[in-house]
């Protein structure tokens, strides 16, 4: 036993040796990197809802503190359906087309919201699916990124990204955001009829009076004359016509399977 030990031990470790067993070790540390990085992503799952909270700051926007914090803001959503924001710096495809197919691969079609940063395209993108599409709809998501993208265009992605997610559990929790292009939009409209209404008030005004029809009629002088009346066949065609079956009065029916789930909008920035 003591010789082979010691012939263990006098055994000097080749080059090609050490190459192996460096690269095992570099293996093992990056298959241990990844797996601790998929289940960091999950920071939190609701115990009531099974709903969770994901984040993955691919683009590197946020530091440690802010996301354990924007976790924090994140984990009220969970009431309502799952909820994960997502960072990234290299996109090939459009903003809308990238968070669609996140959402899929993360949620399915369970309920839920991502709120996406694009910094390939600078965009900022809210994409909702299930309960929360019903309550955070197309018009709401476009509002959110109207009054958070100016964080992102500061350069202030913690402060964008928390301000999305408290819109939308305030939207969720039954309350009001602030709709400012809203307001604005309406404004215009409104003053735009009254200057419509106002130009064809002060047209008819100015206007003459148009005599009634009989007091035309009863002012014309009548006087009529048919002279050497006649009429001349010249020919004599055949039409058919045949009565329509009810099976041509249907018309086509539209089905409704083209249209995709979900509601969604953003904001470049």
């Amino acid at each position: 036993m003591r010789e082979k030990f010691g012939a263990f031990a006098g055994m000097r470790f080749t080059r090609g040796m050490k190459r192996c067993a460096v690269l095992g070790l570099v293996v093992l540390a990056l298959s241990l990197l990844f797996e601790t990085r998929a289940f960091a992503a999950v920071l939190y799952t609701n115990s009531e809802t099974g709903y969770a909270v994901i984040l993955e700051d691919d683009a590197d926007l946020l530091t440690d503190e802010e996301e354990a914090a924007l976790a924090e803001c994140m984990k009220g959503i969970t009431k309502w359906g799952n909820v994960a924001f997502k960072s990234i710096d290299e996109n090939p495809a459009s903003t809308e087309r990238y968070i669609e197919n996140y959402y899929r691969e993360k949620f399915r079609q369970n309920s839920g919201t991502v709120f996406l940063i694009d910094m390939d395209k600078r965009n900022i993108w809210i994409r909702n699916d299930g309960e929360i599409s019903l309550v955070v709809t197309n018009s709401y998501s476009d509002t959110i990124t109207d009054n958070s993208y100016r964080y992102a265009s500061r350069g202030d992605y913690y402060g964008c990204a928390k301000k999305v997610f408290g819109e939308i559990e305030t939207l969720l929790s039954g309350r009001r955001i602030a709709q400012p292009m809203k307001y604005v939009s309406n404004a215009i409209l409104a003053v735009i009829l009254a200057l419509l209404f106002n130009y064809f008030l002060m047209r008819r005004a100015a206007k003459n009076r148009v005599p009634e029809r009989h007091e035309l009629l009863s002012g014309m002088r009548h006087h009529y004359a048919l002279t050497n009346p006649g009429a001349e066949h010249l020919r004599q065609t055949k039409h058919y016509d045949p009565q329509s079956s009810d099976s041509d009065s249907g018309g086509s029916s539209s089905g409704g399977g083209g249209g995709s789930s979900g509601s969604g909008g953003g904001h470049s920035f």
